[in-house]
Formats: structure tokens, C-alpha cells, sequence
């Protein structure tokens, strides 16, 4: 290219851009390889923005213009470019143009786009955008997507407190009933089948049979109530015999047929974690009873050297899982505050359902704090795993690519 096709390209350089634009010559040293570079031409835009003028400027060196700026990334992008255009073999593996980002020491708060390339060799171009606004909005953004985080994380710690604070009055209110009330009624019970074989025959002998018969009768409900609130069992044996009893009480009036299973070496659980296991299964058996028409219910426990899963499954007529709003559509706390429950404890939820396929549920807890993390589980550890796995698969090849959280 002659000189006047140069001047030519870099006149339509200036003319088209509005942001600064510096044009320098490459210094080279007796090996080739550029050390500096003359500054040869600036625009308007560049002798506004940085309090310049060209006398002061022009024709001399970068490194002395910008001594302030030799350490940052703005020179190493330059020399950069400088390098792939001077036609030595490392050249041939360099890009002949790049950019860089990054705030500039003499204007204090501003934030500047660098993009260099080489129009012809000897001469380099320099573009200077302020991203200063773009910056800040980004960096703004990322704040409030860290504080938006935090916030998630404190309402699923909130909803777990208040969960167990639920659970703990739960059991205060159960203990009245049946160390206080339960006895009373037993007593009372006890004192009307007395009067009975006191009485003569008679209508007054008939009436006490039929207040202690009602009394009884009391007594058994109140009990249930009292299982229903807050299982003794859940306290007195643990998770697994409450499980297996809630179960079996709540499918057997349903005429379900219910099977559970548990395998694996017996740990102890946090307590907090038991109760939230028990109140999501618990959520878990009134959404199938509510919306599955299921006949089959099975709910099988497995124990890990680390984790505790649940997997609760049934026959019933299944649903779409494609996106998290789903989650919502349950009555109750819901599968998604179930996922959001046991998050706050460190846990995993799955869900893999499809119409007419059944559903299966794997919840999994860690057994101590120190295991509360989000990784994937030992093949030893999670077999139950494997069969929400295999579940997930066949409905992928019947359903065409559907999948579960």
C-alpha cells in the first residue's frame, strides 16, 4: 500500500469513530521486537477526555506519556499486537488485533474498552470506549444477584426454623394431651366402668354404659390426634417405625396397599433433619393421596456412610415435570417448599413423574453437618440412586427427552 492509501485508511479511521483513537508508530529494537511506540496521531475525543494537547504529546513515547499506565494490561495488549505483526515466527501464533479491559490510573473511576490492531505493518491503532456506566451496572447487578442470593438462602433457613418451631409446638401440644388430658379421660373411663357394675339393671345401668362407651370411643381419637400432630414414635424409636407407621395408618384407610423398606448400616440422624423428613414424606403421602389415584405406595430408606435418602413411589397417574412452577400447583407446603426445606440442611429432592408412568421422589439428607454438602453421593452410598436412574431413563424413551429436577 503507498502513502497516500495509508493516509486514506487512517483518515476513515478518524472520521468513523467517535471514541478516542490514538495512532502510534512501532519502536522496534535491533532484534525486531517492539519495545515502545511514538504517539503520531490522537483525535479530538482523545485531547478532551484525558486534558491533553497534541504539542505535548505528539511524537513522543508511550512509556513516557503513560508511565503511570507501563505495569497495567493497556501496554502488555499493545505490545501484544505489535509483536504478530513484525514478522518474526512467534507472530505467525498471534492475533494482529485484540482488546482489553480495565480502570486507567490517571482518570480515577473510569473504565476503559482497549481494542489495538495493526491497519499495516509499522503503525498501530488504538481505541479507547469508556464502559465506565456499563461497569458500574454490571457490577451493581452482580451485587444485588449476590445479595438476592443471600436472601434466598436466609428465607430457606428462616422456613426451616420455622418448620421446627411448628414441630416443637407440635409436641408440646401432643404431651398435654396425652400426659394430661389422655389420663384424665383414662381415669374417667376407668371410674364409669365402675359405676357400671355398681348400678342395678336398669335405664340409669344402660346410660353409664353408653357415657363410658362414648368416653372410650374419646380416647381412641384423641390418641390419633395426638400421633397426628406429633408422632411419639418419631422421638421414642426413630424416622424409620415412624415412617413405616404413618404409612401403614394413613394408605390403610385409603385401601392402598403400602410397602417400606430400608437397608444399609444404621447412623443417627440430626434431629432437626429427622423432623424435616418426616414432615416432607408426610407432605409427600397427602399430595398422593389428593392428586396420584395411586393403588401402590413404596417408600424405601436407604443409609449411606454420609447421607440419608428417602425414596417414596407410587402407580398413580403421574405429571409433567418440564419446569420449577410445577412444584407449586400442590396443595399444602408443596414439593417446592419441600426442595427449599431441605436445601437449607444441605440436602438433594428429585423428582421424576410423567402422565400415566407414577412418580418417584428421592430425598437426600446429610447424616452430620459436616457432610451438609451438595455433591453427588458414593456409588455405595446412594443404590437407591440407581433406580431413580433407570426410571428417569425409561421415561426419557417413552416421553421424548422429559426430565426431572
Amino acid at each position: 500500500m503507498n502513502d497516500s492509501g495509508m493516509d486514506a485508511v487512517l483518515r476513515a479511521i478518524f472520521s468513523s469513530i467517535f471514541d478516542q483513537v490514538a495512532i502510534y508508530r512501532i519502536v522496534e529494537n535491533d532484534e525486531g521486537e517492539p519495545v515502545d511506540f511514538v504517539l503520531e496521531n490522537v483525535n479530538e475525543a482523545y485531547i478532551t477526555t484525558n486534558g491533553l494537547t497534541r504539542d505535548a504529546i505528539i511524537g513522543r513515547l508511550y512509556s513516557e506519556i503513560w508511565a503511570n499506565e507501563m505495569e497495567r494490561g493497556f501496554w502488555n495488549l499493545m505490545i501484544k499486537v505489535a509483536r504478530a505483526g513484525c514478522g518474526r515466527s512467534v507472530s505467525r501464533h498471534e492475533p494482529r488485533s485484540n482488546y482489553f479491559e480495565g480502570t486507567c490510573t490517571s482518570i480515577p473511576g473510569i473504565y476503559y474498552q482497549m481494542f489495538a490492531f495493526m491497519p499495516y505493518p509499522g503503525k498501530l491503532v488504538v481505541i479507547l470506549k469508556d464502559k465506565s456506566e456499563w461497569y458500574r451496572l454490571t457490577f451493581s447487578l452482580k451485587e444485588k444477584e449476590r445479595l438476592l442470593l443471600k436472601y434466598r438462602e436466609d428465607l430457606r433457613s428462616l422456613t426451616a426454623r420455622l418448620t421446627l418451631a411448628e414441630e416443637r409446638t407440635r409436641r408440646s401440644i401432643a404431651t398435654v394431651l396425652h400426659d394430661r388430658i389422655g389420663y384424665s379421660m383414662v381415669t374417667m373411663v376407668r371410674a364409669l366402668r365402675r359405676l357400671y357394675e355398681m348400678c342395678k339393671e336398669g335405664d340409669l345401668r344402660r346410660e353409664v354404659d353408653e357415657v363410658a362407651a362414648e368416653m372410650e370411643k374419646l380416647v381412641k381419637e384423641v390418641r390419633s390426634f395426638t400421633f397426628e400432630i406429633s408422632p411419639t414414635l418419631l422421638y421414642d424409636v426413630g424416622l424409620e417405625a415412624a415412617l413405616e407407621s404413618l404409612g401403614e395408618d394413613f394408605f390403610s384407610k385409603q385401601g392402598v396397599r403400602y410397602d417400606f423398606q430400608s437397608s444399609g448400616k444404621e447412623g443417627k440422624l440430626p434431629e432437626d433433619t429427622k423432623i424435616l423428613l418426616f414432615q416432607m414424606v408426610r407432605e409427600l403421602f397427602v399430595n398422593i393421596a389428593k392428586h396420584a389415584k395411586a393403588s401402590s405406595v413404596v417408600v424405601r430408606i436407604r443409609r449411606g456412610a454420609k447421607k440419608y435418602q428417602v425414596v417414596v413411589e407410587d402407580d398413580g397417574i403421574g405429571f409433567h415435570t418440564p419446569v420449577e412452577k410445577d412444584f407449586r400447583n400442590f396443595s399444602g407446603m408443596g414439593l417446592f417448599s419441600i426442595r427449599e426445606r431441605l436445601k437449607s440442611v444441605g440436602g438433594q429432592f428429585s423428582i421424576v413423574s410423567a402422565p400415566d408412568e407414577g412418580t418417584i421422589v428421592s430425598i437426600v439428607a446429610p447424616i452430620s453437618v459436616e457432610h451438609a454438602v451438595l455433591t453427588s453421593p458414593k456409588e455405595d452410598d446412594t443404590r437407591m440412586e440407581s433406580i431413580i436412574k433407570s426410571r428417569l431413563d425409561h421415561v426419557i424413551d417413552i416421553h421424548g427427552g422429559r426430565r426431572a429436577f
